[in-house]
């Protein structure tokens, strides 16, 4: 791959099953098994956005767990994963770690569940930029039901949703979707 990848899960601003939008919960599972996925599939960095201080103390804490002597002691590989993870306040706390680092900013590929918008990427295209394009690509995920619309609009590119067979039923867990969408963008 070329292209230099990152991961963001928002959990802000996104929507609740009635529609509002509000801000979700940072869940443990979430942080290490899509940590896990992101160093496998070789993401630079793994943001965790939350701008709420009770929860970036309890990201913080898990984090600082599995990164420390007992913690990696006990289980390395989960050590390794957390090795590419970073708790921010905002997404643009991201945006300005990545530019710094590559002198630009990222090109922002929001995901959904539901095909939105005209700026729609098939993962197959997608992987053909990671792999000649060398400037740097954000791939963002949502908690709850998803990334508002607005923000939506806001992105470059919207990734194509993750489809199964059950036409009525399209509800992954994130961390779930983004091990699938990383195996299809980064996967041999």
């Amino acid at each position: 791959m070329s292209a230099p990848l990152y991961v963001a899960l928002l959990h802000y601003p996104v929507y609740k099953k009635s529609g509002e939008v509000i801000t979700t919960s940072i869940t443990p599972l979430d942080m290490h098994d899509i940590a896990r996925s992101c160093l496998t599939y070789g993401v630079e960095q793994y943001f965790v956005v939350h701008h709420m201080p009770t929860m970036k103390f309890l990201a913080h804490r898990i984090q600082g767990f599995w990164r420390s002597d007992y913690g990696a002691a006990y289980n390395h590989t989960r050590n390794d994963a957390f090795s590419i993870l970073q708790i921010v306040d905002h997404l643009e706390n991201a945006f300005e770690w990545i530019e710094t680092r590559h002198g630009k900013k990222p090109k922002l590929v929001a995901t959904s569940a539901k095909a939105f918008g005209d700026r729609i990427i098939s993962f197959q295209a997608l992987s053909e930029q990671l792999r000649t394009d060398p400037d740097p690509y954000l791939l963002l995920f949502g908690t709850g039901w998803g990334l508002i619309r607005e923000f939506l609009r806001q992105c470059d590119l919207i990734l194509e949703p993750i489809n199964g067979p059950n036409a009525d039923y399209n509800h992954l867990s994130v961390r779930s979707a983004a091990a699938i969408a990383l195996d299809r963008l980064c996967g041999r």
